[in-house]
């Protein structure tokens, strides 16, 4: 079990995934699948299980939770009554933080405005709405479902619902794009007043039909410098918008960062249930912690979960130079970065001893140490993926 200084058991984040969508797009590589039935109560039931299982575990008795995260798939095809049956669960065996916050992911087309309202009386407080863009021709080629006006309306109907505190996805980078639809996307966001956005540059994942595509010489990703340039429009916009960049590819307004994924990022524990879903933990002593993973197909993981309370079929102790990596991949994502205290006590040795790539990066004015912070510059976090490779 994790403690905070004062011997107390630390509190942990929970999140719980729900791996059914109505179609699959070819960008996605997470652990979704179209099912013609969703077994809801089924799966509902297993998830139920797993929680009782790991109230009763060691690592996870006696701690409550800080945050729970609803992902997919798409957990908007999910009833409210099962949603608040997961959290009632959950807080029956754990107890939640006064201050919790509850986040559900929810796709424009896959929720109706009476379903975020159920959603909001079983104690959901954050949604993050997957928008992608509000460019038909773009929203096509990205294989979503849903239209720009059901973007609109679900945001609508968020605020009906009483979401003071949302999030919108947007995505750039994609072929075809130019600067200035991103523009033009950015600034029709802005108009619903989010509280915290998200902008993901595309990425093309091995084993998706955009990869196969790829490889077929049938997609031909935007240029670098495009890249770069859209990059920058996205900050330069929301900045303006008041909207601060708290990690590579967040923004949201003073305290209303995603406080699930924050933990993520600078190492807490976090216990994951529902098919395909990780979870980490580390003692206060320890360096290294445990990281384990559960049956990835819904079929098997309910089978496992009904017959053994758990789903695990994973389990990895991290070496010490992966762990240190690690370290340093999640935490330089956030525009903090890196406590050097904080590394070197838990790790025995700095980041720059541990990586000599740090020491030139320092050099060029890609990484800056300032107040005892190794964090990327501006101009860094434009590389960044270039120095998460030299880590790995």
């Amino acid at each position: 079990m994790s403690h905070s200084p004062d011997g107390t058991a630390e509190p942990f984040s929970l999140y719980v995934h729900i791996p059914y969508c109505i179609s699959k797009c070819p960008y996605c590589d997470f652990n979704s699948h179209v099912a013609t039935r969703i077994p809801e109560e089924e799966y509902t039931k297993a998830l139920l299980r797993e929680l009782r299982h790991y109230s009763e575990s060691e690592a996870w008795a006696g701690r409550s939770v800080k945050t729970v995260f609803f992902g997919g798939g798409t957990p908007s095809t999910f009833e409210g009554d099962s949603i608040s049956a997961v959290l009632e669960q959950a807080a029956k065996l754990f107890g939640f933080d006064e201050a919790i916050e509850i986040t559900l992911e929810a796709n424009p087309g896959a929720v109706d405005a009476g379903r975020f309202r159920d959603y909001r009386r079983c104690g959901v407080n954050r949604i993050s709405i997957g928008a992608q863009s509000f460019d038909a021709k773009l929203l096509r080629f990205l294989g979503r479902v849903h239209g720009a006006e059901e973007t609109r309306q679900a945001l609508r109907s968020v605020r009906d619902a009483g979401f003071d505190n949302f999030s919108l996805d947007l995505m750039y980078g994609i072929p075809d794009q130019t600067v200035d639809g991103v523009s033009r996307d950015l600034s029709e966001a802005l108009e619903h007043d989010p509280p915290h956005l998200s902008a993901y540059n595309l990425t093309i994942e091995e084993g998706t039909p955009f990869h196969a595509r790829y490889r077929q010489g049938l997609l031909k990703p935007l240029d670098e410098e495009v890249e770069i340039e859209m990059a920058d429009r996205v900050q330069s916009t929301l900045a303006d918008a008041g909207l601060e960049r708290y990690e590579i590819s967040n923004y949201a307004r003073p305290g209303l960062e995603s406080r699930h994924n924050v933990n993520y990022w600078q190492g807490g524990d976090y216990l994951g249930i529902g098919a395909g879903a990780h979870s980490y933990h580390r003692g206060p002593d320890d360096p290294l912690g445990e990281r384990w993973q559960n049956e990835r197909l819904p079929t098997g993981y309910m089978r496992l979960a009904s017959e053994a309370g758990h789903a695990v079929t994973e389990r990895e102790r991290p070496e010490l130079r992966q762990a240190m990596a690690e370290c340093l991949f999640t935490g330089l994502r956030v525009i903090r970065g890196v406590s050097v205290a904080a590394f070197e006590r838990r790790f025995g040795m700095k980041p720059e001893d541990a990586f000599p790539e740090t020491k030139e990066w320092l050099s060029t004015g890609l990484l800056d140490e300032g107040n005892q912070r190794l964090r990327f510059t501006p101009r860094g976090l434009l590389l960044a993926n270039e120095f998460f490779v030299q880590l790995v």
